[in-house]
């Protein structure tokens, strides 16, 4: 199977900065239209019913004139036709009422109690379902109306009565607003499906960034496989001849030096040159090792162990190192014997001398190496690892993983990957982040079952 180096190795791309302010300017834009547009229909609506009032307030008001003006039995009459205007069309009710008082004339349904109405016929007002407006009529009579040569009102005459209608007034309509309420009703049901489907359109476009980005992670990831795999084959390779050419030579070395410490006076300088070589020539061996076993490692081999125990072996051992460096270890794990869990040996030691050996080659001069272990739930540990040194970048974190990636002058860049590699070979994952006061806080965590495992 070939693999596509250039597409491997290309950056991942990455949703664009700009999208969430376009995405909000697009939005932003739809609820400006759904807003203009409901304003306009409830607008359009109340022109309708403004003008729809007036008409019949002109209409009623010219009939009453005519019918006070020029019928026989005005006033009688003028009942009448208000009873008619209020029993058809969209009337409920309708009154006249003389201004002066002695007239007053009602057909039909009003509110109860009816609201302060300005009678100017313009303004209308909307109580409930009934749509109200108000406004001036002048009746002027032309005679009695009982005889045809009549020009005047005369005391014998019998309609008389009737004839005494001039004055001003005041004409109220009650008329039906249901049609109206029912179209402003559809209006802001259109406005609620408009904003559904508005936020179902930001919802969408959202999952579909949050899509983006996690497709855009998942390549990122997938990258760094990628690269990490080319890595460790890379690795196999050179691990594989460093093994086959450098082992025996070191073996030979090795051999040599002890014979020499051994024929050597105990206290003499030679000695102690001697066994410095046997132990750096045993640090080449166990350098070749680690990059053997990192490059193509053994199924892990669990058992249940304390980690208490050995994180204390492994800071003894590192004990020299520490002295050296005039550093101090602080121990911070729960009361012995500690939790127990399933680990691989050689793996968890792995984990925590890498850990120790980097944080002790970051702290500066007299600084303090902190170790914490803690049980998380019943399920899970946590080991930290803190020191104060320099610190690594946000930006360089993920890259430190990465084997042969390394931010000391001369150093193999593996120390980060084998630990990382171990942690994840116990079903648990390595993080970096800052510790309080400055320097490097490296955090693992993993199942006590082992593997991640049942």
């Amino acid at each position: 199977m070939t693999h596509d180096v250039a597409a491997a190795d290309r950056p991942p791309r990455r949703p664009a900065r700009w999208g969430p302010a376009l995405l909000l300017l697009l939005l932003a834009g739809l609820a400006g239209v759904i807003v203009w547009q409901t304003r306009a229909g409830l607008d359009h609506i109340d022109r309708m019913m403004a003008e729809r009032s007036r008409t019949l307030y002109r209409m009623v008001a010219t009939e009453v004139r005519n019918v006070a003006r020029y019928g026989t039995a005005r006033l009688e009459r003028l009942d009448e036709v208000l009873g008619e205007i209020a029993a058809g069309g969209d009337v409920e009710g309708v009154s006249l009422t003389r201004t002066g008082g002695g007239v007053a004339l009602a057909r039909g349904v009003f509110p109860d109690p009816l609201p302060e109405l300005e009678a100017d016929g313009r303004t209308h007002v909307l109580d409930g379902e009934a749509l109200l407006l108000a406004g001036p009529a002048t009746i002027v009579t032309q005679g009695c109306g009982g005889c045809a040569s009549c020009g005047s009102v005369e005391s014998h005459c019998p309609a008389a009565a009737s004839a005494r209608l001039d004055g001003d007034y005041v004409v109220l309509l009650a008329i039906d607003a249901r049609p109206y309420l029912a179209l402003r009703r559809g209006v802001w049901l259109q406005a609620l499906a408009a904003v559904v489907l508005l936020l179902g359109l930001g919802g969408g476009l959202l999952a579909y960034r949050a899509q983006l980005r996690r497709a855009a992670r998942m390549g990122e990831a997938l990258a760094v496989a990628g690269e990490r795999e080319r890595a460790l084959e890379r690795l196999g390779r050179v691990a594989a001849g460093l093994a086959h050419e450098i082992k025996n030579p070191v073996g030979s070395l090795r051999g040599f030096a002890q014979l020499l410490a051994e024929r050597a006076a105990a206290d003499s300088p030679e000695a102690e040159y001697a066994r410095l070589m046997v132990a750096e020539l045993d640090g080449i061996t166990r350098r070749i090792d680690r990059l053997r076993d990192y490059a193509r490692p053994a199924p892990p081999r669990f058992a249940a162990a304390r980690p208490n125990e050995r994180i204390r072996r492994i800071a003894a051992l590192l004990e020299p190192d520490l002295a050296a460096r005039r550093l101090r270890l602080t121990l911070d794990l729960p009361p012995d014997p500690g939790p127990e869990a399933q680990l691989d040996e050689e793996r968890f030691r792995d984990l925590v001398v890498n850990l120790l050996v980097n944080a002790i080659e970051a702290s500066p001069e007299g600084g303090t190496v902190t170790v914490r272990l803690r049980p998380l739930d019943p399920d899970r540990l946590a080991l930290e690892v803190e020191d104060q040194g320099p610190g690594i970048p946000p930006e360089d974190r993920e890259r430190v993983l990465r084997p042969f990636y390394s931010t000391k002058p001369g150093g193999m860049g593996l120390g980060l990957a084998v630990a990382q590699q171990a942690v994840e070979d116990h079903g648990g994952r390595l993080e970096l982040g800052a510790a309080p006061g400055g320097g490097t806080r490296v955090r693992a965590e993993w199942p006590r079952r082992g593997g991640g495992g049942d």
